[in-house]
């Protein structure tokens, strides 16, 4: 039987200690750490989320009646320009797109084709999906 000095037995007891602390501390954050999903997010109308946007300019500037009249033409002057920017463009972007996906079926063998054609309809449920939950 080897004796063991008390400088080596308490060396042990420290580090035993020190590693039960540790895991412990570790397994704690783990128990304790809130899952992130962005699906739980709250979805809010564009409606609800000006007047929260109006509020908050409103109470941190400390804003009177007269400039949160001339704060809601602007922001309705720019949902205006962005709206008819949108649709300008939108147009020449589908356009964009459709020969692209023109481009990549001439390239494709018949057997991708088939192929290519399901990945289009995938993305475009999920982009139906997305946007009904907007």
């Amino acid at each position: 039987m080897v004796k063991r000095s008390n400088p080596m037995v308490a060396l042990y007891l420290l580090l035993v200690f020190g590693s039960g602390a540790l895991v412990g501390a570790f397994g704690h954050r783990l128990y304790s750490a809130k899952a992130v999903n962005a699906e739980q997010r709250e979805k809010k109308s564009p409606e609800a989320l000006r007047q929260r946007y109006l509020k908050d300019y409103e109470s941190r500037l400390k804003l009177n009646p007269e400039q949160m009249q001339k704060l809601v033409v602007i922001l309705d002057e720019t949902k205006a320009k962005y709206k008819a920017t949108h649709d300008q463009i939108d147009p020449e972007m589908k356009r964009i797109g459709a020969e692209q996906r023109e481009r990549i079926t001439a390239m494709l063998e018949e057997s991708q084709k088939v192929e290519y054609a399901k990945m289009l309809e995938e993305r475009d449920r999920r982009r139906k999906q997305s946007s009904s939950g907007r």
